[in-house]
């Protein structure tokens, strides 16, 4: 769904898009798959669980947010989460240390896979890929950047565990 007009990154800096934000990919404005109920279920599910869990660490969960990945890219994450401290003011000028992904039914793995890949390369230091469709996730992360088949999603400095099974639980039944 990419539109071809190109504009500047200032331009998409200032710009609230009337539905999903948008990423900006070298001069392109790239709307994203609006998610359905399984997508907004478990992405509220996750914000709920990674705040309780990272109470005690002060750790900053946030949904729907940019994150600068170069000068002229910049991608929108379902969930970020950054340890204590200031992240910046509008876009975050810190990498998160944790980011999530949640599939919609119309996203493809080909197009994650860059997306993650950058998220590792600006130091992003784990990466959840989450399919609330077929209940699979994959981890990524600085030793693991190919990802693996998860049952419980893990990250270190800090610690946190969340079992699939407590994510799925949030679903309907299929």
């Amino acid at each position: 769904m990419n539109t071809k007009a190109a504009i500047r990154v200032e331009e998409y800096l200032q710009t609230a898009f009337e539905q999903a934000d948008c990423e900006y990919l070298d001069g392109e404005i790239v709307e994203r798959n609006m998610g359905e109920l399984p997508h907004a279920l478990l992405q509220g599910k996750l914000l709920l669980l990674l705040s309780e869990l990272g109470s005690s660490a002060s750790l900053q969960v946030v949904p729907e947010i940019r994150l600068q990945i170069s000068p002229t890219r910049y991608r929108v994450a379902d969930i970020a989460v950054w340890r204590p401290g200031s992240i910046g003011t509008r876009i975050p000028a810190v990498s998160p240390f944790l980011v999530v992904e949640i599939l919609s039914p119309e996203d493809r793995m080909v197009r994650m896979q860059p997306k993650i890949q950058e998220y590792l390369g600006i130091g992003v230091d784990h990466v959840w890929l989450i399919d609330p469709y077929d209940r699979k996730a994959l981890s990524y992360s600085k030793e693991d950047p190919v990802g693996k088949l998860a049952d419980v999603l893990k990250t270190v400095s800090p610690q946190l565990e969340i079992p699939l099974e407590t994510l799925w639980q949030c679903l309907p039944k299929s």
